[in-house]
């Protein structure tokens, strides 16, 4: 049997006090947001959920560089070819390395529907994980850089049946402020924090304004910081982005 003792839960960056409990808390309150920002492709909210030097190391082999760079990218991607997606967080291990310091990995599942060039529908659904490093400034974590790593993925006409009788009258969700989520929750934190652009992508200077524009009209409307998810690998015919 293992060792259980408060040294060993130490070395393992497990909780061993109420703080270390609420930073694990916050962490994991970053990644489920990351997956709401994405999925309701709230873009002005998901630069406030990195530093402003994070870095997007590997995503999914489609991407590389800065954080805000990511997000410029995941903008002009989505817009282009999701019509809507899902991302369901798993199994989360973290590991405190200070006060201020963490890292963890994310089991993540995502289904998308895209468009295709001659019309039609695809679903894509992958198994992924995200290795994460975060950093706490300010009271608040958030991620300072993320690497995805693709475990399995799946690919095929869509299953899309909005008009089969048990699901016709249902309320269905959408990217942007037409989710019925943001008319039906009505507390600030599922506000949209803006779905344009806050910057130009081709000045990293102002970029970085921008990011902390973000961050700061959050922090004056008391939002808590929040997290997203989203990878996937469209098949080379098409492009690859995450």
């Amino acid at each position: 049997m293992p060792d259980h003792n408060v040294s060993v839960h130490q070395d393992m960056g497990q909780a061993t006090d109420l703080q270390s409990l609420l930073d694990k808390e916050s962490i994991r309150d970053l990644v489920l947001s990351y997956s709401r920002a994405v999925d309701r492709q709230d873009f002005a909210f998901l630069r406030t959920l990195y530093t402003e030097d994070a870095i997007e190391d590997d995503h999914g082999g489609a991407y590389s560089g800065s954080a805000e760079g990511y997000v410029d990218w995941l903008e002009d991607i989505m817009g282009q070819v999701v019509d809507n997606s899902v991302h369901l967080v798993h199994n989360h291990l973290i590991v405190l390395e200070s006060r201020d310091r963490a890292m963890g990995e994310v089991y993540v599942s995502g289904h998308s529907r895209l468009a295709q060039e001659d019309g039609s529908r695809e679903d894509l659904t992958h198994g992924m994980r995200y290795l994460d490093y975060y950093a706490k400034s300010g009271g608040t974590w958030r991620f300072a850089r993320r690497t995805i790593i693709v475990d399995w993925l799946t690919a095929g006409p869509t299953q899309w049946a909005p008009d089969r009788p048990d699901t016709r009258d249902a309320q269905f969700g959408t990217p942007g402020p037409a989710d019925p989520s943001y008319r039906i929750l009505k507390h600030p934190y599922f506000r949209p924090a803006g779905l344009v652009r806050l910057t130009p992508p081709t000045s990293p200077p102002r970029q970085r304004a921008g990011m902390q524009a973000a961050r700061t009209n959050h922090s004056r409307n008391g939002f808590p910081d929040r997290t997203f998810a989203l990878d996937c690998a469209i098949p080379a015919r098409r492009r690859r982005w995450a």
